[in-house]
């Protein structure tokens, strides 16, 4: 009962937020405009999100390849068994995988020294790092400049609090 109440209460929100999107001024010309322009923005986001993935997924290959470590059969059958859903696998299994951590903290001492430019494992989290912004930019810019008040609402939000709260959480370490 309590899950139903806070979804009616979410479609009741999510609803007054809609009609209120629907008048605020600045909001409603830009979407009209960007309504008439929308070539050059809709490029735009797309490229920065398949740049961003071309990125991140560079950072994973990089990371597999210089501090990759071969997967045992176990951990690979493991690995491939779908979750959550009955099945089987049969047949030989191989793999590789590698794992890094990273403090808001160290890295700012990186960045600050130079070493997050120079050194390897580093360098593989800063790839990372600007890749996933340039896709989540991307993603959500391509919702900002394609869909209505409301959704150009809640991603621009959405992405202001992100970038807002990375770079608090950034300035503070």
């Amino acid at each position: 009962m309590k899950t139903l109440l806070r979804t009616v209460l979410l479609v009741i929100v999510l609803f007054g937020l809609a009609l209120a999107a629907e008048e605020i001024g600045p909001l409603k010309q830009l979407s009209v405009y960007l309504a008439q322009h929308l070539q050059p923005y809709t490029t735009i986001a797309i490229a920065l999100a398949v740049a961003g993935w071309v990125l991140l997924g560079g950072a994973f290959a990089l990371g597999l390849r210089t501090r990759g470590r071969p997967m045992s059969e176990d951990e690979a059958r493991r690995f491939a068994r779908p979750g959550g859903l009955v099945g089987r696998f049969s047949g030989w299994a191989a793999g590789s995988d590698f794992e890094m951590e990273m403090t808001f903290r160290g890295y700012k001492k990186a960045i600050r020294s130079g070493s997050a430019w120079k050194n390897s494992g580093w360098w593989i989290i800063t790839l990372g790092l600007v890749g996933l912004a340039l896709a989540i930019y991307g993603m959500f810019g391509y919702f900002f400049v394609i869909g209505p008040p409301l959704v150009k609402l809640l991603c621009g939000g959405a992405v202001l609090y992100a970038t807002l709260r990375t770079t608090w959480s950034l300035w503070k370490a």
